[in-house]
């Protein structure tokens, strides 16, 4: 029984020791795992137009260039501009990254784009972002003056590679 659970343990101890390796030098984000730099083909055309990233559920944007952080996250078009919410963003490290510093990479796909970020805080663009979104998540719009007290949303409009975070 002892070396029974002496190879258990064995075998936990050397996953584990696998699983923070993986972790320490993790790229892109993993689901529900943030990332850091975003691997991929940068793209160095500016774009005008988003909408291609309605054939996309899921994104990826990379925060903070001296330290680079990527999380997995939803993204809409209005009007062919692109917006990326964040729920709970008070609560979230991303979007405080992202109002410091606003320089951030978008990888849509396998093509990574240099883009600006700049939190939405007009109110009376809300029911047309909601509206925008509830159309490509096919999802009940939220009701009152307050629906999204915790949501921030970004407008991400495209931007050259050096001014973009990370490396180009």
């Amino acid at each position: 029984m002892k070396r029974i659970l002496r190879w258990a343990g064995v075998a936990v101890l050397g996953l584990a020791v696998i699983a923070g390796v993986v972790y320490a030098t993790r790229t892109n984000p993993i689901a529900m795992v943030a990332g850091r730099q975003l691997t991929g083909t940068v793209v160095s055309e500016p774009v005008t137009n988003w909408d291609f990233t309605d054939d996309h559920q899921l994104i990826a944007i990379e925060t903070r260039p001296a330290a680079p952080h990527s999380v997995t996250t939803v993204c809409f078009t209005h009007e062919g501009a692109l917006y990326v919410p964040a729920q709970g963003g008070a609560a979230k490290s991303w979007p405080h990254y992202v109002v410091s510093d606003p320089r951030v990479r978008v990888k849509i796909g396998d093509e990574i784009y240099p883009a600006v970020a700049t939190r939405v805080t007009d109110a009376s663009l809300q029911p047309a972002l909601i509206a925008s979104a509830a159309e490509k998540y096919d999802f009940e719009l939220p009701q009152g003056p307050d629906a999204l007290e915790d949501v921030w949303v970004f407008r991400i409009e495209s931007a050259p590679a050096e001014v973009g975070a990370g490396r180009p």
